[in-house]
């Protein structure tokens, strides 16, 4: 069973890649770049303990930058990102509001820019509806994962984590020979010099998910895994 942490840790190898024609004007390019910057480094390099308080202050300071560029993708995605992580290092059950802003930030890039960061929008939407528990509790919904999903791979068919998250979800699915095709094919993806860290992590996962979908057993764990206790606890 995998924690809610964990489930933010695969989401965020999608959220590393470079940030081409990030937006029509050089300065939001920069600053969301420096924000993101500071996101990943919050993310891959303090321990858990320490990265609620840095979020929360980063928090702010993405909002402001939305609110200055409000007709630009990018920044949506930046605040979704950092809703994300903030969510998974204060991990309790008010994380489930966050994540709900998270998801209409998403959805409103995507209205602006479907191709926004490589398709990474689609993909982390995606993944949200696939994580996170259903009505009445959150808004987790297969199908609509689905076609998050779908829609990543459709823009970015060759892409690593396009071929990986959805695989990943065949595998949830028990969709295993179908996953194995898609896992495989991010096995092939060459790891990208500009998205170095990301993609050997990725790869790293993409391992387990491999050996799932080849022995028919998935062992990708759920939300509420990480939230109730176990029988020896």
């Amino acid at each position: 069973m995998k924690p809610l942490h964990w489930i933010f840790v695969t989401l965020a190898l999608t959220i590393l890649a470079p940030l081409p024609g990030v937006a029509a004007e050089a300065n939001v390019s920069q600053l969301v770049q420096s924000l993101h910057d500071e996101w990943a480094d919050i993310f891959y390099r303090l321990p858990e303990d320490e990265q609620t308080e840095k979020f929360k202050t980063l928090l702010p300071r993405a909002h402001a930058l939305v609110e200055q560029y409000p007709q630009e993708a990018e920044p949506l995605v930046l605040e979704a990102y950092v809703l994300c992580a903030y969510a998974a290092a204060e991990f309790s059950f008010g994380s489930l509001s966050k994540l709900t802003r998270a998801r209409l930030l998403l959805v409103k890039s995507i209205a602006i820019n479907p191709r926004v960061m490589k398709g990474s929008a689609y993909v982390t939407l995606g993944n949200l509806y696939y994580r996170l528990p259903g009505w009445p509790i959150s808004y987790g919904n297969d199908d609509k994962a689905r076609q998050n999903l779908e829609a990543a791979l459709k823009l970015f068919p060759d892409e690593l984590d396009t071929n990986y998250f959805y695989g990943d979800f065949l595998v949830g699915q028990g969709e295993y020979p179908k996953a194995l095709i898609y896992l495989e094919k991010a096995d092939k993806a060459s790891i990208r010099s500009e998205s170095r860290l990301s993609d050997l992590k990725l790869k790293e996962e993409l391992k387990h998910r491999l050996k799932a979908a080849q022995e028919k057993n998935d062992d990708g764990g759920d939300f509420f895994s990480s939230l109730l206790p176990t029988a020896e606890e």
